[in-house]
């Protein structure tokens, strides 16, 4: 069952739609729940080895699971469909969370373990991400508006996590502690679950079988002008994102006296203006091509960040945070409508997959990178590594969009009937 495009291309439609909606509640729950943890995990590593290097390490591990198996699990991905992707990922994941207090408690936790506890998190994010995308053209159908629309609507709910999470985690961490705080992400992991496994239904999110290799979904990325530079955008942009996030527990900690409070502050500030952002993307794409709501944003990022080596001081920090959040937010979803429908229905989620965990790479190398060169050189030289990155992404975003609108996959590759308006859509 998808949701046909009325008229007026009505957003009451997308958002009234019930499996839509039970999306939106797990992704609500769960990313709650992980935005607690983004203040709590890097706080607890922090307390634990008392070295930002170490820190970017521990971080980094999981975001390194994320590209191992976010490219050979592809077509694994494939084959066993969406919704148990989903089951499998917060299932699995809640428990493993659930495990870093415990041994914290029982005095076992250490670098080396706290490593492997992350990497095996990160095995099933790639996984799960692609299968919400994958998920959401069997729900909505294949219309750039509505499509967009719900990728807006589901962004909210991240976001929304986004800007409740990092505060909630800071002050609950000042009220209890990291590992309480980690056990309460490990219990949204299991509502998520519950939410999925009792309301979602399978039908609707089944997605057609595919046995190609990762490599070929790889191939299919680099063939299409728009999806490989887009997609090395977006891993330049995340190594960027993944480096600033780790950064801020390090300024609280080294120029705030130690507050946890200011370290999820700022994290909130970007939640809130990546919140807006996302909820006037929705707005916006009824009447703006996502195409070109993408490239407003992602060049507005390169040029937003130049602001961050200039040190404009906490509150500069905070209304810089604000501000990249709103770009990111505008931009993300068309971002993320364009590239879906820019691949073939059958290819969705192996390809989905592996661009993730591209994307992801370029996290993994934030993280690492960021806390040695913040430990050895300073915050500012870090800072204007950054606007580097974002820079260059902006560049490849606007280098893949001026070519051919049309994709470079062959049109038979498309189903006939149901993604004939894709090729409008472009």
């Amino acid at each position: 069952m998808t949701i046909e495009a009325t008229e007026a291309g009505s957003p009451p439609g997308v958002w009234s739609h019930p499996t839509l909606r039970v999306l939106l509640a797990a992704e609500t729950t769960s990313m709650l729940g992980t935005q607690l943890s983004a203040v709590a995990m890097p706080w607890l590593a922090l307390q634990l080895t008392g070295s930002a290097g170490d820190m970017g390490l521990i971080m980094a591990a999981q975001l390194a699971a994320v590209a191992v198996f976010g490219f050979f699990g592809a077509a694994w991905t494939g084959r066993i469909g969406p919704r148990r992707i989903m089951l499998i990922g917060d299932a699995v994941r809640g428990p493993l969370v659930a495990l870093l207090p415990v041994l914290y408690y029982l005095h076992c936790l250490n670098t080396a373990t706290f490593v492997v506890i992350m990497f095996a998190m990160g095995a099933f994010y790639a996984p799960y991400v692609a299968s919400q995308q994958a998920s959401l053209p069997n729900v909505v159908g294949e219309d750039e508006r509505l499509l967009g629309q719900a990728n807006a609507a589901l962004q909210s709910a991240t976001r929304l996590s986004v800007l409740l999470g990092p505060t909630l985690g800071g002050l609950l961490i000042s009220l209890f502690s990291a590992p309480v705080v980690l056990l309460m992400d490990a219990v949204s992991f299991a509502a998520s679950a519950l939410l999925l496994s009792r309301f979602l239904p399978d039908a609707p999110l089944r997605a057609p079988v595919s046995r190609r290799s990762p490599v070929a979904a790889l191939r299919l990325l680099l063939k299409d002008r728009l999806l490989s530079n887009w997609s090395a955008g977006l891993a330049l942009g995340e190594m960027a994102w993944q480096a600033l996030f780790a950064l801020l527990p390090v300024i609280a900690v080294t120029r705030e006296g130690g507050s946890s409070v200011v370290a999820g502050g700022l994290l909130t500030a970007f939640g809130g203006g990546a919140l807006t952002g996302t909820l006037l993307a929705g707005r916006l794409m009824r009447r703006v091509p996502a195409r070109t709501l993408a490239l407003v944003g992602r060049v507005g990022l390169g040029v937003a960040f130049v602001a961050l080596p200039l040190d404009p001081g906490l509150p500069g920090l905070i209304c810089l945070l604000l501000l990249t959040g709103l770009l990111n937010g505008v931009s993300s979803s068309p971002v993320a409508t364009v590239r879906v429908l820019r691949i073939p229905r059958d290819r969705r989620p192996e390809a989905l997959t592996v661009a993730a965990a591209l994307a992801l790479v370029g996290g993994t190398v934030g993280w690492l990178l960021s806390g040695t060169v913040a430990q050895k050189a300073g915050i500012i030289p870090a800072f204007w590594g950054l606007a580097a990155l974002q820079a260059l992404a902006a560049v490849l975003f606007v280098v893949g969009a001026m070519g051919n609108r049309e994709p470079a996959i062959p049109p038979s590759s498309f189903p006939s009937s149901s993604t004939r308006s894709v090729k409008d859509s472009r």
